[in-house]
Parts: C-alpha cells; sequence; structure tokens
C-alpha cells in the first residue's frame, strides 16, 4: 500500500477547495491547521476524518474558513477480507461507494428538508485511497435534540424512501448496496454466538424469552417477507450521529445527513430503526415508547408527504423486523469483540439480569405479532 500522507497537503492542494467552500474565486488563505476527527477504528473503508481551518483574504476582509477532508480506502489495505474491498458494488460495504453517490448526482435530488454535504472535489490516490473534499456543516448535534427534532428527521427520512415508492423509480445503478442483511447474517458469527455467557446474559434475556434469538432462526422467513415488501432507495446508517440539523433563513430547519457509505436499496421502514434505537439512547428523559410512536408517526407523515400509500401495518413490520436484525447482528458483533478482549476475566463475572428494555428484542416481538398479518 501506498500510504497518503494528510502531511503533503499544501496550501496550493487547499486553496480550490477552500474558494468552493467560501465561494470566492479570488479568495486566498492566510493560514490554517489541521485536526484529525475520527478514522483508524471501526469501518476500516474510511482511513481518516480532518477538519482543515484557518483564515484568508477576500478583497480587503480577513475571513475564517474550514472545510472536512474524508480519506477513504479499500479495506485491503489492511488485509481486511469480504468487507467491499472488491468488484461486488452491492456489497454492504463496497469502498468507492460514498465517492460514486457523490458523483452521480443522485443527491442532488433529495427531497425537500434532507441535504448533504457540498461536495467540493473527489481525487483518486495511489495505493486504492480516495480523498472526499467536504462542507464542514455548522448545526448542532443529535446529542443536543428535542423529541420533536429526532420526529423531524424520521419525517425527512420518511420524505426520501417514500418518493422512490411514489414517484421515482429506482436508480440503475450498480453500486447502491443491496441485500444488506442477508450479508450480515451470512458474514457474522451469530448462529456460534455464546448466548449463555454471563456477560451476554446482562444485555440479552435467556433462550426461552428471547425473540431476537429466535428470529436469528428462523431468519429466512422474515428475510423473504421483507423481499416482498416495496423497495427505496435509503440513507441505511441512520444512527444519530450521521446528522446536524441546520437552521435555514426562512426559520425552517433542514436535516444534513452524512455518511452516505452504506446507502442502497432496502424495504420500507428500514431507514427507521437505527434513528429510533439512537434517540431513545439519548433522550434518556423520555419513554422508548412515547419516542417510538413519536418517530413512527412522523415517518409515516413523510411517506404521506411524498405521494406514498402503504399500509401502516407493512411499513410497521418493515420498520421493526429490520430494526431487530439490524441493531442485533450489530450487537452481536460487538458483544462478541468484548468477549474476546474480556476472556481472561471470565471467571470474575457474575449473572445479572438482562436488560429490561433491549431495543431488538422489543422489535422482534412486535416484528412476530405483524409476519403473519401483513
Amino acid at each position: 500500500m501506498n500510504a497518503f500522507s494528510v502531511q503533503s497537503i499544501d496550501t496550493s492542494a487547499l486553496t480550490p477547495i477552500v474558494r468552493q467552500s467560501v465561494r470566492h474565486d479570488n479568495f486566498n488563505i492566510q493560514d490554517w491547521h489541521v485536526n484529525q476527527l475520527g478514522g483508524g477504528a471501526g469501518n476500516q473503508v474510511t482511513f481518516g476524518l480532518y477538519r482543515f481551518a484557518g483564515t484568508g483574504q477576500a478583497e480587503d476582509k480577513l475571513l475564517p474558513w474550514s472545510v472536512i477532508l474524508k480519506i477513504i480506502q479499500s479495506p485491503s489495505n489492511v488485509g481486511a477480507v469480504n468487507l467491499g474491498e472488491g468488484d461486488d458494488q452491492a456489497h454492504w460495504n463496497y469502498w468507492k461507494r460514498e465517492p460514486l453517490i457523490y458523483q452521480s448526482g443522485l443527491l442532488e435530488t433529495l427531497p425537500e428538508g434532507l441535504t448533504t454535504p457540498r461536495c467540493f472535489s473527489i481525487e483518486e490516490k495511489p495505493g486504492n485511497i480516495v480523498l472526499l473534499w467536504l462542507e464542514d456543516v455548522a448545526g448542532s448535534n443529535a446529542e443536543s435534540w428535542s423529541l420533536d427534532r429526532y420526529a423531524l428527521t424520521a419525517r425527512h427520512l420518511g420524505q426520501l424512501n417514500g418518493i422512490y415508492l411514489s414517484e421515482r423509480a429506482l436508480p440503475s445503478v450498480p453500486w447502491l448496496s443491496k441485500h444488506r442483511i442477508q450479508q450480515w447474517l451470512e458474514g457474522m458469527p451469530w448462529q456460534t454466538f455464546p448466548w449463555e455467557h454471563l456477560q451476554v446474559l446482562q444485555h440479552y434475556p435467556r433462550l426461552e424469552t428471547n425473540s431476537f434469538q429466535h428470529m436469528l432462526v428462523e431468519s429466512e422467513r422474515f428475510l423473504t417477507m421483507l423481499e416482498k415488501l416495496p423497495q427505496t432507495v435509503c440513507h441505511n446508517d441512520t444512527y444519530p450521529t450521521n446528522f446536524i440539523s441546520r437552521d435555514l433563513p426562512n426559520g425552517q430547519q433542514q436535516t444534513v445527513a452524512l455518511d452516505w457509505a452504506l446507502a442502497g436499496i432496502a424495504p420500507v421502514g428500514a431507514d427507521l430503526g437505527q434513528l429510533v434505537f439512537g434517540a431513545q439512547n439519548n433522550l434518556k428523559e423520555v419513554s422508548h415508547g412515547d419516542i417510538d410512536t413519536a418517530l413512527f408517526e412522523s415517518y409515516l407523515a413523510g411517506l404521506k408527504d411524498s405521494g406514498c400509500k402503504i399500509e401502516h401495518q407493512a411499513v410497521r413490520f418493515g420498520y421493526t423486523a429490520y430494526a431487530a436484525l439490524q441493531v442485533g447482528l450489530f450487537m452481536i458483533f460487538w458483544l462478541s469483540r468484548e468477549l474476546e478482549q474480556n476472556e481472561a476475566n471470565v471467571e470474575e463475572a457474575v449473572e445479572q439480569p438482562a436488560q429490561p428494555r433491549c431495543f431488538e428484542v422489543i422489535m422482534a416481538n412486535e416484528a412476530y405479532k405483524l409476519v403473519d398479518v401483513i
């Protein structure tokens, strides 16, 4: 691998990017610095995330500026296998998807209220690396949102999903992800997961009341029903950290959706689960039931805004079944990693009551009630 160095970026490389950001063709950078925001852990596709910021001269004014650099790499650079490094563009983690979706113009036709950071430049570098230069979005992060603000984002997601169910055909491009849950089921260790481990029992109930565990065993049944639902374009990574709320001059609030690397085709309702899960994690003072109701009703309103007419129960099944599988499989992945790291202390563990509000179990409970009636 030819590793890319952020230190190789100089003022001449930054200038055309910054001029787009400040919308001034004669803007001259006076000084700048760079801070790393993330990357190097988690999904190997993101090599690094950086904020470049400084001041510059526009005619007789000294103005601040900032831009974001997202460095994307093939997972093969770190020896990863079957993580989207190959030629399968429909793979859930295909590493070039985010540059491709920006280049396609697909993100320029989002419904009103939903937007993305502006993309200033996409540069391919040797060694399977792509530089994605993006707008540094100013606004409030979801950690500080109210329930109403979460509900508004749910409505915007409903509008996005609904527009491809009412008036637009699904994009005929090969690089949108497909069959993500099926791929996760095939690639994650749920079949050998130690459900009776003491640490696992702190999160999940035992088999007799663990509907999520039963759902995994019967996953083909649920996947078949999810495939029969109307399919739409989804962001596919809607945990609240991927959203910023921006105030517009007209007083409206715009939802800026970050990180489109997992975007793809999924059933109606699929985009709602992670948002509800994250809202329940962040809004400690609000009951889980109130959050679920508010965001689901707002998502339905968004579908209706886009002219989409789908039975309530079908949307509810898409939401609950997909949420249980998506969040639950991800939780199994992280618990498996924790068990590997903590194996030396297993003898010290004592059984604790399982979490009474285990999200994926609650979602699976409802999906089981709906699977035979939709």
